[in-house]
Parts: structure tokens; C-alpha cells; sequence
């Protein structure tokens, strides 16, 4: 098992974040405030520990996925030191987790027939990590 430091991985402030045992997280904060940093932190560390764990990614135009959540989760196994545990394709957009098969999909909501009936074949999928940026 990986013991993860957050406060020295990403800094501080993200403790409630990382203990949080409620059904949705809602992170708000100004750009650069590492959110997505510590969330695709989370999301690592946790399927590593669930093994029929399995994540969607969602944001609201698919092209933006690959400079963004892609790239933090790419970033977060670097961090965590378990690069040769992942394979990351950009065609089709996806991480596997190769122990177990475990994979996170990416989809965007600018094509809705995409995101219908997405399934994965080991495991369930139990998360979705809901990207929207943008200020209301």
C-alpha cells in the first residue's frame, strides 16, 4: 500500500478534500489552486486500492480532456512513483491500471451519443470526475 502525504505532494489545504466520506465533492477555488492536482491524486491512490474500481472522465468539450485531466492523472502517477504500474493512450483516451485491468475513460458532453451506454469489462465504474471550468 502507498502512504501519500498530500501536504507534500500538492501543498496544504486539501485534507477535508482527501478524508471526505460523503457521496459527492464539490471543489471550488481560483485557477491554480491545485483542484484537479488533488483530485487525480485521489482518484489514482483509490483505484490502486479498490481493484474493481473504475473512473469516467467528463468534461463539457472532449478536445480539451487531453491538456487537462489527462495530463493531471499522468501527472499524479508520476507523483505517486507508479508509472510502471499505468499505460496511458491517447487513441482511444484512456489509463489502464495493469494489475487488474482497471481503466479510466474520457468522454466530453459536446457529443451525447458518446457518453451512452459506457461500460468497462472488468469491474464497475464507480466514479465520475465531473470537470466543468468556467466562471458563473
Amino acid at each position: 500500500m502507498i502512504k501519500v502525504n498530500v501536504p507534500d505532494i500538492v501543498g496544504g489545504g486539501y485534507g477535508t478534500f482527501w478524508r471526505w466520506r460523503g457521496r459527492y465533492r464539490v471543489v471550488k477555488g481560483s485557477r491554480a489552486s491545485k483542484k484537479s492536482k488533488t483530485t487525480a491524486l485521489w482518484y489514482i491512490y483509490n483505484m490502486m486500492k479498490y481493484p474493481a474500481a473504475n473512473l469516467l472522465v467528463v468534461r463539457k468539450v472532449a478536445r480539451t480532456l487531453q491538456n487537462s485531466c489527462f495530463s493531471d492523472l499522468r501527472w499524479a502517477i508520476e507523483r505517486l512513483h507508479v508509472g510502471r504500474y499505468w499505460k496511458a493512450t491517447r487513441s482511444p483516451m484512456e489509463i489502464t491500471f495493469l494489475p487488474t485491468g482497471q481503466r479510466i475513460l474520457f468522454a466530453g458532453l459536446d457529443d451525447p451519443l458518446k457518453i451512452t451506454s459506457i461500460s468497462v469489462p472488468k469491474g464497475v465504474l464507480c466514479w465520475m470526475w465531473l470537470n466543468i471550468t468556467g466562471s458563473h
